[in-house]
């Protein structure tokens, strides 16, 4: 396959899930790393391990970790968490604190998937946005 025009960098690969391939062939060829949901404790240790092994294959790359969660944000921001498979049916107040859990194990992308919502998505998209990314400021990584 060529592709047209021809690109003047590399085009960033992120590898998902396993591929069938090793963590370490992963950390070496991927540009970065996305994963399914997982325990915290099992997420904190790929993220670890990932980060470890790309960091001894190419000395002072960053390697982004990113993962999927199914959400469906109620409107009472005080809905404790249910979990519904791949993610949780919350309010805004935990989905924060899943946010800064996420953050502190070394996630540093994470895509919401609201498959499941039964709220209306522009008032989760309005909510997220006003309410919960505000909290989190944008930096270089």
């Amino acid at each position: 396959m060529k592709l047209m025009p021809n690109p003047v960098t590399s085009i960033p690969t992120m590898v998902i899930e396993f591929c069938q391939q090793s963590i370490e062939r992963i950390a070496e060829h991927g540009d970065g790393w996305m994963q399914y949901p997982r325990s915290f404790e099992e997420q904190a240790l790929l993220v670890k391990d990932c980060g470890e092994l790309s960091g001894m294959k190419q000395l002072g790359v960053f390697k982004p970790f990113t993962q999927t969660l199914y959400i469906d944000l109620l409107g009472n921001p005080n809905e404790l968490p249910t979990k519904v498979p791949l993610g949780f049916r919350l309010g805004r107040n935990y989905l924060l604190e899943l946010l800064y859990k996420f953050q502190a194990i070394g996630v540093i992308y994470l895509v919401f998937v609201p498959y499941i919502a039964k709220r209306a998505m522009g008032k989760m998209i309005q909510e997220i946005g006003e309410k919960i990314l505000p909290k989190f400021t944008t930096h270089d990584v």
